[in-house]
């Protein structure tokens, strides 16, 4: 029984937890590698003549906000919330879209494949029937 009183559906205790897992270990290197961009562009800002100081500070908070943003996402997965299914899947897609733009770009086509590896994993983990029904 649990707290409320209903005893757990089949699924939900049958249910494989590597994909949870796995997530969170997606997350979790996202969330690093957030944090390590959100890092250079501050060096970047102190380092370099800035075109737009208001700009630069600006995408300094806004990296520094999808940083925490990723930590939360991770803990909340290792936790079990439900809310995080949602933003996960919304991160992810933004994470395509910002993928396709660098392969079709003429940045670095390597770094925008493993964007899009990454976030695909991601999305497929998301929407396993294991997480889903963890994430209940």
């Amino acid at each position: 029984m649990n707290a409320e009183g209903k005893r757990p559906t089949e699924a939900a205790t049958t249910a494989p937890v590597w994909p949870s897992i796995l997530l969170a270990m997606v997350l979790g290197v996202e969330a690093l590698v957030m944090a390590w961009v959100t890092v250079l562009l501050f060096v970047e800002f102190l380092t370099q003549d800035a075109l737009s100081v208001a700009s630069s500070i600006a995408l300094i908070v806004m990296a520094g906000l999808a940083t925490v943003l990723l930590i939360a996402l991770t803990v909340g997965v290792c936790l079990g919330q439900r809310w995080v299914r949602g933003l996960t899947a919304v991160w992810q897609a933004l994470q395509v879209a910002a993928a396709v733009t660098v392969i079709r770009g003429d940045m670095m086509p390597a770094l925008g494949w493993a964007l899009a590896a990454a976030s695909l994993v991601g999305l497929l983990l998301v929407f396993h029937p294991a997480v889903a029904a963890r994430l209940k």
